[in-house]
């Protein structure tokens, strides 16, 4: 089961919505743990002893931490953190089936003992509001990597208010309608793409790296969308995960954009401790590659995932010399343009199946043929997806304030006639996406792999 899989959407979501509606607010808590417990049983039953185990180890662990002098404290910490991410090395890179959310759940595990263990957070004593903590079924999939200072306090007495489930509501269908209407319709065009054995023309090339550039986008932040949106509703605030990425005009900006709980994550947990930006200059270089080394590496083991780890390493490092400063100076324009061309070839990195793969995928993008969108544009290229490109073009650009101003040439100025506009686009989204899921026209959520 998968957050927009039909049994979750026609089945799970509401009975879980009804019956915590229907319970008092003292009881709540257990109910997400239960149906957390639930969720993770459907999704992947096999993986639900492991995050028992890490459940129970974390929670155990931080009463250890929070209660021991130094330095038997750090030394406790450290086993925390040495535990945790062995767990997921082993999972990750031993050849054996993932469980569901691993890289998720123990990231979040290793920034709660780090919290406790400087004491920015007091170990919980509740070790049922730990497990609705480490499990709640929102984020488990694929996040955000939520800290536990702001949820586990939420998850004690949950009380959204009516603004909370109105706002959470729309959040999610957008986010539905970002993964099955958007994301969905372009993964045929990339997967046919990256899935050529040969005879890659440039124009496919270009034009399947184009579509799997909007389609993770829409895909990631898409179960965002969802997983905030489900978060705000059952009462517990997460943590954005997006900041419209592609607008950005440097690498160092996408990544306060792209990934957010990750990229923030590394910086307090792995790039801070080593020094930050307070180091020599040689240092810092050297911390941004093997920070980006191992934010690679978390995505996968393959060369790949390290390699495109790197790529983003190299061009944070080089924003740090004079060439930073050149690209402050230059045109909007071209910061922009570069940017794109950074992330978008690294996303060849990160789409294809192995080294080989990209190295031919990076040939055909360069390879100047002057014969070539016959299978692009026949094949592949519907009306249909190309509208849905430019749609995705579009809606990639912060619009703040478009919805208000829409009303308003209609005289909709009426807060009551707003809101009943935007019920309209809410249901109008849901029957759409409903729509998309029966016909099949979707993949698996690509984060939901790592």
């Amino acid at each position: 089961m998968i957050p927009d899989s039909p049994l979750f959407l026609y089945y799970f979501l509401p009975a879980t919505l009804a019956l915590f509606a229907l319970s008092p607010v003292r009881a709540r808590c257990g109910l997400l743990l239960a149906a957390s417990a639930a969720y993770y049983f459907l999704a992947d039953p096999t993986g639900l002893p492991v995050l028992a185990g890490a459940t129970l180890g974390n929670f155990a662990l931080g009463r250890l931490i929070g209660r021991s002098p130094e330095p038997a404290r750090g030394r406790w910490t450290a086993v925390g953190v040495a535990a945790n991410i062995g767990l997921l090395a082993l999972y990750k890179y031993g050849n054996l089936a993932s469980p569901l959310g691993i890289s998720f759940f123990t990231f979040g595990a290793v920034a709660y003992l780090v919290d406790v263990r400087r004491g920015v957070l007091a170990a919980e004593g509740n070790v049922w509001r730990f497990a609705a903590a480490m499990a709640f079924f929102p984020k488990i999939t694929a996040g955000p990597i939520a800290r536990f200072g702001p949820i586990l306090p939420a998850l004690g007495r949950p009380q959204p208010g009516w603004a909370d489930v109105r706002e959470g509501a729309w959040r999610f269908a957008v986010g539905l309608a970002k993964k099955t209407l958007v994301a969905g319709a372009l993964a045929p065009v990339a997967d046919a793409a990256f899935g050529r054995t040969g005879g890659l023309d440039m124009g496919t090339a270009w034009l399947g790296l184009a579509c799997y550039t909007a389609q993770i986008y829409y895909d990631f932040s898409g179960y965002t969308d969802m997983a905030v949106g489900l978060g705000r509703m059952l009462g517990v605030r997460l943590p954005e995960n997006f900041d419209h990425p592609y607008v950005s005009r440097s690498v160092r900006e996408f990544w306060r954009r792209w990934h957010i709980s990750l990229s923030s994550w590394f910086r307090d947990y792995l790039y801070i401790p080593l020094g930050g930006g307070r180091c020599a200059p040689w240092r810092v270089q050297a911390n941004l590659l093997l920070v980006f080394a191992l934010c690679g590496v978390w995505h996968g083991a393959t060369l790949n995932f390290l390699v495109w780890g790197l790529w983003h390493g190299a061009f944070l490092s080089l924003e740090r010399t004079r060439f930073g400063g050149w690209l402050d100076a230059s045109p909007g324009v071209v910061r922009h343009g570069y940017l794109l061309a950074a992330v978008m070839l690294g996303w060849v990195l990160f789409r294809a199946t192995d080294f080989t793969v990209s190295a031919r995928y990076f040939e055909a993008l360069f390879s100047f043929s002057t014969q070539g969108f016959d299978y692009t544009w026949m094949a592949l290229m519907t009306r249909q997806r190309l509208a849905v490109l430019a749609a995705a073009v579009v809606f990639a650009v912060p619009l703040g304030g478009v919805w208000e101003r829409f009303c308003g040439l209609f005289g909709a100025s009426s807060p009551v006639v707003a809101a009943g506009g935007r019920l309209a686009a809410m249901a109008a989204l849901l029957a759409a996406s409903a729509m998309a899921l029966a016909a099949g026209s979707y993949a698996p959520f690509i984060y939901a792999r790592f």
